[in-house]
């Protein structure tokens, strides 16, 4: 399959000190898995919008919105209405829960998305079967891409399968995949933004070769947005719903344990 690109997706910045100082420059925020949890989700957009100052900030959400938190029907709507407000400035991108919930409402087995958190999202649609989503929430998630690229960085739920060109991923190993993928430490052509499998302390893990974002919402952890520019490869910072703004170590300061 093909991995659609993203053109012009932020302006070029002289340097990363720069980019940290300048509120006006254009920035991409990552937003790591939500999981239903529409109230950290509008406090953390809050806390970017803030942080990019009077720029145009530009958000990649990388999946799983719905499952186990309490308001994936708010989440889901939001992102709905956000996107279509502002089609060149989001993108969502499809998680595994979002791909367990068309399988569920399609007719597959409903039994393995229950299990895995889907109670929550027909409990908050005020439903009882995953048959009975929304129409157009249905077809909105069935348009979501399976990742995203700028040149620089991958974005995608999971994470990619090593060895395997990018624009050649197969969609089980972006939406499921976590080892071979978390101890892989060569380079993978571009640095890989991800979420799926949830830290343990809560904080973004910046490795050299990619980022995970998933920092437990839903449980009891913060959601999470990593800050990119155009001159950077790595992130410039990590924002928190609480509004805590880390700034990220250099990729050349990282090493692998």
């Amino acid at each position: 399959m093909t991995i659609p690109g993203m053109l012009n997706l932020m302006k070029p910045s002289n340097r990363r000190a720069q980019a940290r100082r300048d509120k006006s420059a254009v920035l991409t925020y990552a937003i790591g898995d939500i999981h239903g949890s529409y109230l950290k989700l509008r406090r953390l957009l809050g806390h970017c919008a803030v942080h990019c100052g009077s720029g145009t900030p530009r958000f990649i959400f990388i999946g799983d919105y719905v499952d186990r938190g309490p308001n994936s029907a708010e989440v889901v709507r939001f992102l709905m209405k956000t996107q279509a407000s502002a089609p060149n400035l989001t993108m969502c991108l499809r998680g595994n829960h979002e791909a367990m919930l068309i399988d569920a409402a399609d007719g597959g087995d409903e039994l393995v998305w229950l299990f895995n958190g889907g109670d929550a999202t027909l409990q908050s649609y005020g439903i009882e079967n995953a048959a009975e989503i929304p129409p157009e929430h249905l077809a909105w998630f069935k348009t979501l891409p399976f990742a995203v690229s700028d040149g620089k960085r991958f974005f995608v739920h999971a994470g990619i399968l090593p060895g395997t060109p990018l624009d050649e991923q197969p969609e089980e190993a972006m939406l499921w995949i976590r080892e071979r993928f978390l101890s892989d430490t060569r380079d993978h052509g571009q640095y890989i933004v991800h979420g799926h499998t949830i830290v343990n302390d809560g904080r973004a893990d910046v490795h050299p070769n990619r980022l995970n974002l998933d920092t437990g919402a839903y449980c009891g952890g913060p959601l999470t947005a990593a800050v990119f520019d155009d001159a950077s490869i790595g992130p410039l910072a990590l924002i928190t719903d609480d509004g805590e703004i880390t700034p990220a170590p250099a990729l050349d300061e990282q090493r692998w344990p």
